[in-house]
């Protein structure tokens, strides 16, 4: 008998009702799965098993896979799903696994196949969206199972363990040895990113404005500014003086720009667009599009993708969406119209899954902002297809004895694909007078404005997990979910002009940049990212990297045991001076 592993109960039940006619059974009252001939399709709540270790102290690699509801009595929800799998363990003759085509997905359904049907043969469900359509042809075309991805998820998993525990006993136990006791935790990813939080901190915290002036003159009610900013007091002064009554137009250019149409979502920047427009926070945005997900309503959203294959058959998305009676359902059906379809794409691309892409699916009864994330894939879908946009840009040049202004004027000629979204986002037009070379034009209004240079911005949530990406530290699926960590470790606070380093978080910077500054490098992380990155090409590289992590982990704690009550010390003086603010 075949055994259909599913990441979720929903999954399951999807799977099932896409491959054929299937029988619903309740496993011990608790756990529903499902028959279909000579198949079981079997549901498992994520990851069932997880690593753990009986050893107390630092650092310690000794550690095994063990069954979740072993590990903590929290976790007591997975035993019915694992004792569903061993009952069947006697009749299983192959194991497909079903779970999400990804290093997380692809070591769910390994940990299962491993650890509770040893030895049987393992095939894979490959698919991107939880269509009938999509699951139908993942069954029908099954593939070898992708060692490669489970590998790289399962060493992951280890190296940041040889970390995170490791690193935050060291933390604990130096702090006891000053006599206090508070739980602490760093992890591989979360060091770096803290360090970058730290580093904008310290750059606003130090940051001297300095003084400018900027010079201003209004001609035709059309407001000009001077070609730089200057500044000197005196010289500002001297050129307001010299200005005149008049000026010249020098140069008058008018040129037609293409706005290019946006490329499909990839997570990043579906994340960065949900928090500029909806201030959905990006570890929200995850959740949500895994929902819409599981509702068979997008595509798989964990992708690094801004590409869409035309496998995924353009036409019959945009078809079912002409049938949604929405904003966007009267732009699909004019895209249908046209001979071929070809959506603009962006660089980045993924192995496993496309850019994230709406099935074309009706949603029915979801929540608001799972409506408000959900319109906003299926609009940035459809202007993928639709024209350029075409925008008229004016520059005016004027010479007012000697000293050159400058006005910009902009104005929306086509608007294309923008009208799709509306709202979302928005060019802003600028209105300016028409002005002829040549001609001489009285200045209404002349002013200098003193100005101060302004502090770096704080990062907020969506940007620094921009920036995170921009320099390779995490993972596309955990980069939200790191900073989230520091939030919830307190060594972050929100505030509405972004995120804040709190004093925990810049005590907890300040004892490693000073003691293990290894914890905090951004290329030691980015070069292991890269390490485990290659791992799902060449599972034979496992070995060497986890020799590589442990090797590094030991001489941190090494540092750590050396120094124990210098290092708690410090920490303590940093607990005090914040309990005493």
């Amino acid at each position: 008998m075949d055994i259909i592993i599913a990441e979720k109960p929903r999954v399951a039940m999807k799977i099932a009702s896409a491959i054929g006619k299937s029988e619903k059974i309740i496993y011990n009252k608790k756990v529903a799965y499902y028959k279909i001939n000579n198949t079981l399709v079997l549901p498992s709540v994520g990851h069932i098993f997880s690593l753990s270790t009986n050893d107390k102290g630092y650092p310690t690699f000794n550690i095994e896979w063990k069954r979740l509801d072993d590990i903590d009595k929290k976790y007591q929800y997975v035993k019915p799903y694992i004792d569903n799998f061993i009952d069947k363990k006697e009749e299983a003759e192959r194991i497909i696994v079903a779970t999400d085509f990804d290093n997380e997905g692809s070591l769910i359904g390994y940990n299962i196949a491993r650890f509770i049907f040893p030895s049987l043969e393992i095939k894979r469900m490959k698919f991107s969206a939880l269509t009938k359509n999509d699951l139908k042809k993942a069954y029908e075309n099954l593939m070898d199972f992708d060692y490669g991805n489970a590998i790289a998820g399962e060493t992951r998993h280890i190296v940041d363990w040889f970390y995170g525990i490791n690193i935050s006993r060291a933390l604990m136990a130096s702090l006891k040895t000053a006599g206090k006791y508070k739980v602490l935790s760093i992890g591989r990813v979360q060091g770096p990113t803290l360090a970058l939080a730290v580093s904008r901190e310290n750059e606003i915290e130090n940051f001297k404005p300095e003084i400018f002036y900027i010079l201003k003159i209004k001609a035709k009610n059309t407001e000009f500014l001077y070609e730089k900013k200057v500044k000197e007091k005196e010289i500002a002064e001297k050129i307001f003086q010299e200005i005149g009554e008049d000026a010249l137009v020098e140069k008058v250019e008018k040129q037609e720009v293409k706005i290019k149409q946006p490329y499909p979502f990839d997570l990043t920047t579906l994340q960065i667009d949900a928090y500029k427009i909806f201030r959905i926070s990006p570890s929200k945005t995850l959740q949500i599009a895994q929902i819409l997900y599981e509702n068979s309503l997008i595509s798989y959203p964990r992708t690094s993708s801004q590409q869409l294959p035309p496998s995924i058959n353009y036409r019959a998305i945009l078809k079912m969406l002409s049938d949604h009676e929405k904003d966007y359902s009267i732009f699909s059906e004019k895209l249908l119209n046209e001979e071929k379809l070809f959506p603009a794409q962006g660089k980045k691309t993924d192995p496993a899954h496309p850019a994230i892409y709406p099935t074309g699916q009706k949603p029915e009864d979801i929540k608001e902002e799972e409506r408000k994330i959900y319109e906003l894939i299926v609009k940035r879908f459809i202007a993928t297809f639709m024209k350029p946009a075409i925008k008229v840009e004016t520059k005016v040049k004027l010479n007012a004895k000697g000293y050159s202004f400058f006005a910009e004027g902009l104005k929306i000629k086509e608007s294309n694909w923008l009208l799709v979204l509306k709202g979302l986002y928005e060019i802003k037009e600028k209105e300016i007078a028409d002005f002829y070379e040549g001609e001489v034009v009285k200045i209404q209004k002349k002013e200098i404005k003193k100005e101060k240079t302004k502090p770096p911005s704080r990062y907020n949530e969506a940007s620094l997990v921009k920036e995170m990406e921009k320099r390779s530290l995490g993972t596309k699926a955990t980069r939200a979910v790191i900073v989230s960590t520091l939030f919830l470790r307190s060594y972050f606070y929100k505030e509405k002009n972004g995120i804040h380093v709190s004093d925990l978080g810049k005590a907890v910077y300040k004892t490693l940049a000073t003691y293990v500054p290894e914890i905090l490098s951004e290329s030691l992380t980015r070069e292991m990212e890269k390490d485990l990155e290659e791992i799902a090409v060449d599972i034979s590289k496992q070995k060497e990297v986890l020799e590589k992590a442990k090797k590094i982990v030991k001489n941190v704690c090494d540092l750590f045991k050396e120094k124990e009550e210098e290092i708690g010390k410090s920490f303590f003086e940093a607990l005090e001076k914040m309990r005493n603010k």
